[in-house]
């Protein structure tokens, strides 16, 4: 029963903080869930620190930041759901509901999102998965009804680019159009996560899409666990090899061998502070690993959690790192990325719940 109220005190918003992961086979009594959601750990405090600093950039029109806003902004709403704060938060509501304001109101009429900002198929499947998210935490009618509309819509672009005619090569994926005739996994990536979450939440979503998304996935991965961006056997991409795992988790396939392999080349390969694409590895990492099986997540983030808490700056947000190229998308989203991945453990989101 105490799981059962605290679980739902968080959804609401009341609990910012999360219970400690227990370790696998784990079994924790009520008093021993109430003591651990007590804890402020060193990640719960990073997180709250990281989501003021989102909520100070905040603009007049509600987007989050000036760069590819519609995509960012998604992120930023997306950091708060992660920690536990849904749409109608009594501490954090207004501003989430301004900042979707200005999402929804980046849409397009034919459901696309990435044409205002530029943010192209990106920022579509981002926006689309954050709509999933917010819809499954919310309970007010009319709000949803919005949200329902806007994502049913988004939905139908990404389900009509999975089905451009394509060589079989990009077969499953999606590019940076809605009518691209190639795909990659970094992109792809986005809309499988969008799509999943949006039929967790009602909305009519082909299952061969799904499982096209997982196959691709599938093909860019070879048996040692390398995972490539484009073009099977294109060489390994560790930002994106959470992401081969991911799919296979949405493809119920946890237990295939490619998975292990995947995480054992994680794992040989210690994430630091520095790098390309790194912010997406840290992002990728922590879900891929935290949807898998418990295990191997546990072997993992302590590493990862300890170097997020010791990067972040005194101010709040994360810098960008040494050697990284992904400066030209600024703090909002180095933030937002980092508290996604320090939130999986609250298993909040579709996206990171077995």
């Amino acid at each position: 029963m105490v799981r059962c109220i605290l679980f739902i005190l968080l959804l609401m918003g009341v609990l910012s903080v999360s219970v400690s992961p227990p370790l696998a086979g784990e079994e924790l009594s009520d008093e021993q869930i109430i003591a651990r959601l007590q804890e402020q750990r060193p990640e719960d405090r990073a997180i709250r620190r990281g989501l003021e600093w989102l909520r100070e950039q905040q603009l007049e029109s509600g987007a989050v930041g000036d760069r590819s806003p519609t995509a960012l902004t998604s992120l930023a709403i997306m950091a708060h759901l992660a920690a536990g704060h849904a749409i109608h938060d009594p501490e954090h509501g207004e501003w989430l509901q301004r900042s979707l304001g200005y999402v929804l109101s980046q849409q397009e009429d034919n459901g696309y999102f990435g044409e205002a900002d530029g943010s192209r198929m990106y920022g579509h499947g981002i926006a689309l998965l954050m709509l999933a998210e917010a819809l499954g935490m919310s309970d007010d009618p009319l709000l949803d009804e919005s949200m329902r509309d806007a994502l049913t819509r988004a939905v139908a672009v990404s389900v009509n680019a999975a089905k451009i005619e394509k060589d079989e090569r990009h077969q499953g994926g999606w590019r940076y159009h809605p009518h691209s005739d190639d795909s990659d996994l970094s992109l792809s990536g986005w809309h499988l996560m969008g799509l999943h979450a949006a039929q967790q939440v009602g909305i009519t979503v082909p299952e061969e899409v799904i499982q096209g998304a997982v196959d691709y996935a599938r093909r860019l991965t070879s048996e040692d666990g390398e995972v490539a961006y484009n073009r099977p056997g294109g060489g390994d991409r560790p930002g994106i090899r959470g992401l081969g795992m991911l799919s296979f988790a949405i493809g119920k396939a946890e237990d295939d061998p490619l998975v292990d392999a995947i995480a054992s080349r994680i794992r040989a390969d210690p994430i630091e502070w520095r790098g390309r694409w790194l912010y997406y590895r840290i992002y990728y990492d922590a879900v891929g690993m935290a949807r898998s099986r418990p295990e191997i997540w546990q072997s993992y983030r302590s590493r990862l959690i300890t170097m997020l808490v010791d990067e972040q700056d005194e101010a709040g947000f994360w810098p960008q790192a040494p050697s990284n190229n992904e400066g030209s998308h600024g703090k909002v989203y180095f933030t937002s990325m980092c508290i996604l991945a320090l939130a999986v453990d609250r298993y909040v989101l579709p996206s990171y719940q077995r």
